[in-house]
């Protein structure tokens, strides 16, 4: 047993320890080394090192910890961050310790184990931070709803006013300003909605100038009034093939973090321009694009990146900030972000100086959707079979996996299956029985909520003639039982073709 509780302490993930009074450890497992960076005989003989390993901004959390678990007769949990010593990574852990005391009831000290969960914390980090941005924009589209209503009524009354009273009137002036500033803040409130309706995930051609301007336009709105925005935009068009709202998310994650490294006054300038490569010098990250290029900056007038900071800015989790206040992802998603889009992203900084962010993108040569669409049409594609149990049901299911359709054949209700973040259809395949509601009503359900799968209506001993015809519109195919394999198929692939074409 001991032999094997050895060989697992050389490969698990996680450090078992006792430590003194001042923090040296007596022992520990091997992976205290690898999270931290120094060495067995480092943490034996170096009274200080504890402290120059935890995060900086943690250690007030720590040794809070610390005094709880010298006070109490119990062991007690705390999680908190590392700084490998070497590389300056940051590592989320999960600690259980409690204090050993001799039979005085001095401390003699601690004994315990470390988890590392850095991975789970990210995890958990960005699905909290999704589930609160659907609800945002729930609540924000609601509230916009019913603002716009406001600001349209005084729109309107403005526009009646000032078409009944006299150009020299002394409340002309006064009426034109509500009016302008009332268009003004409708204009703003739509560009909030398209932002929340937005969804990630549907690239399209769009002109780099276009987004820049919108997003200089919207993050003038949300940061500070002592940081002026100003834009440099490039003469000519520079068309992209992108994702429009991550895009506009990766300025405002970039502008955000700009006026935070301002807490004065400062001046945030963005930029576009045209170039033949990118360049290969300074701190780089992401993918080199295929020229032409085309280039996004964006530079502040703040405290700088501190160099033993900036090879770790685009980590998960990096931050400067204390464990309540900042996620450490901004950056992060914006290296997601260029690596998604084939780009590359390059840091210039200066302490007290100020800071550049250019992300170089390759210019658009139009064969990028057509790209595009030849892999989706050779992604296999999921279909939920939805009818009653059976040998009707097994066949369709078998017929489809055979010709590579993935099948989720299922008895849990289609319904519950379709809003499951488990899955992604691309379709829908109901077996229409008679005197069966099922297709009708899942059919209702499906377009009700405007789920983006295909309804796919497969008549089964009952005619085609019998079928109500709103049901027959709601769907995109219907087969009949006269349809032959092979035309079934062609009919499948032409319309999850359609789908992606779209």
């Amino acid at each position: 047993m001991e032999a094997l509780i050895e060989l697992l302490s050389q490969h698990w993930p996680g450090v078992l320890f006792r430590q003194k009074p001042d923090l040296t450890f007596a022992t520990a497992t091997p992976y205290l080394a690898e999270v931290t960076g120094c060495s067995i005989d480092e943490w034996r003989n170096q009274s200080g090192l504890f402290w120059r390993v935890v995060h900086e901004l943690d250690v007030d959390l720590v040794q809070q910890h610390l005094d709880d678990v010298a006070a109490s007769g119990e062991g007690r949990s705390c999680s908190f961050r590392l700084r490998h010593k070497g590389t300056g990574r940051i590592a989320y852990i999960s600690e259980f310790r409690r204090a050993s005391r001799d039979s005085s009831g001095q401390l003699t000290g601690y004994e315990g184990l470390w988890m590392n969960i850095t991975q789970q914390a990210l995890a958990e980090r960005r699905l909290a931070t999704a589930a609160w941005k659907e609800t945002l924009g729930l609540l924000t589209l609601g509230l916009s709803h019913d603002f716009n209503n406001l600001l349209a009524g005084i729109m309107g009354l403005s526009e009646a006013y000032l078409s009944q009273i006299e150009p020299n009137h002394p409340f002309r002036e006064g009426l034109q300003l509500v009016h302008k500033n009332s268009q003004q803040a409708a204009q703003l409130i739509r560009r909030i909605a398209q932002l929340h309706r937005g969804r990630t995930g549907t690239r399209g051609y769009h002109d780099l100038n276009n987004l820049v301007k919108e997003g200089a336009e919207l993050i003038g709105k949300v940061i500070p009034k002592r940081i002026e925005v100003a834009s440099n935009l490039a003469s000519e068009q520079l068309p992209l093939y992108i994702d429009p709202v991550e895009f506009q998310q990766t300025i405002i994650n970039l502008a955000l973090n700009a006026a935070e490294a301002m807490p004065e006054q400062g001046r945030i300038v963005l930029r576009t321009f045209a170039a033949e490569n990118a360049p290969e010098t300074g701190q780089l990250i992401g993918i080199t694009p295929r020229p032409p290029v085309a280039c996004f900056e964006i530079t502040d007038t703040g405290a700088g990146i501190k160099p033993q900071h900036l090879p770790f800015i685009f980590d998960p989790f990096f931050t400067t900030k204390p464990m309540n206040r900042g996620s450490g992802l901004g950056l992060y998603n914006v290296r997601l972000f260029a690596e998604k889009h084939g780009s590359r992203i390059a840091v210039e900084t200066q302490e007290g100086q100020g800071t550049t962010f250019r992300i170089w993108f390759p210019v658009a040569d139009f064969t990028e959707a057509d790209e595009a669409m030849e892999t989706s049409n050779r992604r296999r594609r999921s279909l939920l079979l939805a009818g009653s149990p059976g040998g009707l049901r097994d066949s369709t299911a078998e017929f489809l996996r055979v010709h590579n359709y993935h099948v989720v054949d299922s008895d849990r209700a289609a319904e519950d299956l379709l809003q499951s973040s488990d899955y992604q259809f691309d379709g829908v395949f109901i077996l229409a029985e008679p005197k069966s509601s099922l297709a009708d009503q899942l059919a209702r359900f499906i377009r009700a909520r405007k789920l983006p799968v295909k309804i796919i209506l497969k008549t089964a001993g009952s005619d085609p003639d019998e079928l109500d015809s709103d049901l027959i519109a709601r769907c995109d195919l219907l087969i009949t039982p006269d349809l032959s394999e092979d035309h079934l198929l062609d009919k499948l692939a032409a319309t999850f073709d359609l789908r992606s074409a779209l």
